[in-house]
């Protein structure tokens, strides 16, 4: 199971591009995508996604990445687009 980050409300949820369950935001941009990957129990321990919601409430957006771990998530996020995994789950969460 996978814990992430709502980028929009900072709601721990399940998935990092599932909609969140609180505030049904789904991340749909490229930067969206990257935020929600990065913010992941893949990445990060629960108490530090916990910080970064808190902080997604209280700045009303995902904390910044530094320039080194921004290049480092989006080849990772477009290998997972590559995939074509992102356009099969939305697919399906399209039809649902």
């Amino acid at each position: 199971m996978t814990t992430a980050v709502c980028f929009q409300c900072g709601h721990l949820k399940f998935g990092s591009f599932m909609p969140c369950d609180q505030c049904q935001a789904r991340p749909r941009t490229d930067d969206e995508m990257i935020a929600s990957l990065a913010m992941s129990d893949h990445y990060f321990d629960q108490p530090t996604l916990e910080q970064m919601g808190q902080y997604i409430q209280e700045h009303g957006a995902p904390p910044r990445l530094d320039p080194e771990s921004e290049k480092v998530f989006r080849r990772n996020f477009e290998e997972i687009k590559a995939s074509g995994a992102l356009n099969q789950l939305y697919e399906e969460l399209d039809e649902t």
